[in-house]
């Protein structure tokens, strides 16, 4: 079995050679029992990567992949999801007008995102219902915001390639059963940095020789030092995506635990908030609803606006403030009564909490965006790691049973 394999060449601390080092542990009791406990966490650490390894590489290059999903959208449908247009936005009630007649075939519009540059569109969203076991489907229409003409329709989200690609990264395809194993596949890649780099522990006075890649020995040294070494220098940042990973699929989970040592204002139910209908009065023009959630928040830039879908339906428009972890989106948030424009509820992140604080940095750490263009390269070439630990490990195993059927014969 591959642990077989592969138990001779990293069963040894770090600072004597996994290879050819003739060294022992039974000289005490204690050794003795180090040695024991550091074969356990070795057996266990290579049964994750057994089991787990390809999970983790898939997650992780399709991981690296959505970094710049938005950016690879735009390369590969410009005439869809791009404009060469400038100068002034069209009125936003044109361009809502414009995104209701375009919905799909039974769609109802749920939603606007901003354009994020000045060559993006607007993405309308619309809700489809289906006769399957999902209550609908998402579909997006594109349109210019400079010209207000519509440049794409009914593209359901999951059917082109950037929302397949995430569809596979978030759920695996499977809905929320994969969102599921997603979820314990970041556990378990957690559990395997954290034994990985107990087994890579080096002894006192061996720290520099277990922080240096050394090619002196043989192709099995080779590659066992490159799993080491990738796998250290690259522990942060993989356990810190695997931590976020954590939370974005098990969130209902991961915020009561910190809301034991934080308030959270959590994002309220439809049923929750809910506007007034008053008689004879309709509701108030798109364009009078940003204007009201402007004079919330009147250094927020526009980056989402959700539509009143029944008669106690809400507006809800999303902003981003100066200071905001998130770029892509607004934590700074306003609900408004479709009719009279009350302020129902607002999220300030000025006033966020430390939980609060805490929370909303975390999907800009999954995806890099939390230290900008920088930041998305260093998430997108820390989602190659995985690969080259599988494959370094693969590798070892291989040249080890080779070795062995060697000595057989």
């Amino acid at each position: 079995m591959i642990t077989d394999q592969l138990e001779p060449i990293i069963t040894q601390p770090s600072s004597i050679d996994p290879i050819n080092s003739s060294e022992a542990f039974h000289s005490s009791a204690p050794a003795q029992h180090r040695f024991k406990l550091r074969k356990f966490w070795l057996k266990f650490h290579l049964y994750i990567g057994l089991f787990g390894g390809g999970l983790f590489v898939l997650m992780s290059l399709t991981g690296s992949f959505l970094v710049f999903y938005k950016v690879i959208d735009e390369w590969l449908n410009p005439a869809l999801v791009t404009t060469s247009g400038e100068g002034s936005y069209r009125p936003l009630n044109e361009i809502v007008a414009m995104a209701r007649a375009a919905g799909p075939p039974g769609g109802v519009l749920d939603s606007l995102e901003w354009p994020s540059h000045r060559h993006s569109v607007f993405l309308t969203w619309y809700k489809v219902q289906t006769d399957k076991s999902e209550p609908f489907h998402w579909h997006q229409a594109t349109i210019d915001p400079y010209t207000g003409a519509l440049l794409s329709r009914d593209r359901e989200w999951g059917g082109y390639l950037v929302s397949f690609i995430y569809n596979l990264h978030a759920s695996l395809l499977l809905d929320d059963t994969g969102a599921t194993i997603v979820g314990f596949a970041a556990i378990f890649l957690l559990v395997s940095i954290s034994t990985g780099l107990y087994l890579w522990w080096p002894r006192p006075g061996r720290l520099r020789q277990a922080l240096t890649f050394t090619s002196r020995r043989s192709v099995i040294r080779r590659q066992y030092e490159w799993h080491k070494l990738s796998g250290f220098y690259s522990a942060i940042i993989l356990g810190m995506l695997a931590f976020t990973g954590v939370y974005l699929e098990f969130g209902d989970y991961v915020i009561p635990i910190v809301r034991l040592f934080s308030p959270i204002q959590e994002f309220p139910k439809e049923q929750e908030i809910q506007s007034v209908p008053t008689a004879g009065v309709s509701s108030l023009p798109v364009e009078q609803a940003i204007v009201l959630a402007m004079q919330v928040f009147p250094e927020g830039e526009l980056r989402y606006l959700g539509l009143p879908q029944e008669d106690h339906g809400v507006y809800y428009i999303a902003l981003h403030q100066p200071g905001e972890v998130r770029a892509s989106g607004g934590e700074s948030q306003v609900w408004l009564d479709q009719y009279s424009g009350k302020v129902l509820r607002v999220h300030d992140w000025n006033r966020f909490t430390g939980g609060e604080t805490f929370l909303a940095w975390l999907f800009p750490l999954h995806n890099g965006e939390a230290f900008g263009l920088t930041g998305r390269w260093i998430v997108f070439i820390a989602g190659f790691v995985p690969l080259l630990l599988y494959v370094t490990a693969l590798r070892m195993w291989w040249l080890k049973r080779q070795a062995h059927r060697r000595q057989q014969v």
